[in-house]
């Protein structure tokens, strides 16, 4: 629009240069009409000063016809854009939309803290790919994400994980309660054969 603006001023501006130059033509040629002797009345030849001045008047007008007609144009294909552009942008919002109510019946959204949707993307994922990541985390986010997951998942996780990780892990998931279970006593044919070494 601004170019369209400063286009307009540039015609303005060169329309009343010509009218400024044509003015002092026909001022020039009254003066010079004045001074110059009269010939005898005759027939005044085609194509004087008048002629040639209007002629370039029409062409003017005929240049500012047609930037006009150029500048409508364009303006035009500046309406059509912004409206298909006004279009794609309605079309991607409702896109985002769809793909957000689509994630979130699956269960891979939620709100901060829930820890559902990353707990959900690490029990689709293959044991052996998330086990290095899980090395990583500190126990209390592993041991959060880890009580969202199937136990059978867990299982994979933890037999892919670097052992003492793992070992680490699962005193964190088991908590105080397994140090409150005695241990368990030894198998019974494990002393017969110490015996038997002696």
């Amino acid at each position: 629009m601004r170019t369209m603006r400063i286009l307009a001023v540039v015609v303005a501006m060169s329309v009343a240069a010509k009218l400024v130059g044509l003015g002092t033509l026909l001022q020039r040629s009254a003066v010079a009409a004045a001074e110059a002797p009269r010939p005898p009345a005759t027939a005044e030849p085609e194509g004087g000063p008048c002629e040639e001045a209007a002629r370039g008047f029409r062409d003017l007008l005929t240049t500012v016809h047609a930037q006009a007609d150029d500048l409508a144009r364009r303006e035009a294909d500046l309406k059509a854009r912004e409206a298909s552009l006004g279009a794609l942008k309605r079309a991607a919002a409702a896109e985002v939309a769809r793909l957000e109510g689509v994630a979130k019946t699956l269960g891979i959204t939620g709100g901060p803290g829930t820890g559902l949707a990353i707990a959900k993307v690490y029990e689709s994922m293959r044991a052996e790919d998330a086990a290095p990541i899980l090395d990583r985390l500190d126990d209390a986010t592993l041991r959060m994400l880890l009580g969202r997951i199937r136990e059978r998942q867990v299982g994979a996780l933890l037999a892919a994980m670097n052992r003492d990780r793992a070992v680490a892990v699962t005193k964190a998931l088991a908590g105080p309660t397994l140090a409150a279970v005695p241990p368990s006593p030894p198998p019974a044919d494990k002393p017969a054969a110490e015996s038997t070494s002696h």
